[in-house]
């Protein structure tokens, strides 16, 4: 809607210069015959204007214009008038009378207009992106090492084997002494060493076992 509005603007800008140029192009200036002789003498109008002289005399006046034209004859209250173009100075006089009624017309150059400024039109302006938000990544908990179980030593077996007692019955009775036939020990107490040995030997087994 802004870059229309401004289109009209410059639009309706654009035709009141035209029309402003367009009452300027028509503006007219005016002289009066008068006593015999042109009031005011002098004018000074823009290329492109008018000048109207209007004669106030009972007799009768005229003025021509070097270089650009000249009126009809002019009776009393009546008007004629002469366009100017080009810029300069003109001097005139009466077409009747001659010299003893001169006037000027001084013609500046039209103004150039200046150029109608094209309005810039606005940007539309782009809706700002708001910037994506990388997600926070929760930190990872590192797990705990768990801690690696104690062998518990078990306790050391006892290697000791119980020691067999033998148990040697003495008779309080003392056994009656063989007869020394000379033949070596007594049966008594090779049976006793003999227990010995076997205990011993038990023993031995009875810890390889465990």
């Amino acid at each position: 809607m802004r870059p229309r509005a401004a289109r009209v603007a410059a639009l309706a800008t654009l035709l009141l210069f035209l029309a402003l140029a367009s009452l300027a192009a028509a503006a007219t200036a005016s002289v009066t015959i008068m006593g015999f002789a042109f009031l005011p003498p002098s004018v000074t109008i823009n290329g492109g204007d008018t000048v109207t002289w209007t004669n106030k005399d009972a007799v009768a006046h005229s003025a021509v214009v070097n270089g650009v034209g000249q009126t009809l004859v002019l009776a009393q209250n009546q008007s004629g008038s002469l366009t100017f173009n080009t810029a300069g100075t003109f001097p005139y006089i009466c077409g009747i009378h001659g010299t003893s009624m001169m006037g000027t017309v001084i013609v500046r150059a039209a103004a150039t207009p200046a150029p109608t400024p094209v309005p810039t039109p606005v940007p539309t302006p782009r809706p700002t992106i708001a910037p994506t938000v990388a997600p926070t990544l929760e930190p990872t908990p590192s797990a705990s090492p768990s801690p690696s179980p104690t062998a518990t030593a078990s306790p050391a077996a006892t290697s000791a084997a119980p020691t067999a007692a033998v148990a040697v019955r003495t008779d309080q009775t003392p056994a009656p002494a063989a007869a020394n036939d000379g033949s070596g020990a007594s049966p008594l107490i090779v049976a006793g060493a003999a227990a010995v040995v076997i205990a011993i030997i038990a023993g031995v087994l009875t810890r390889r076992r465990r």
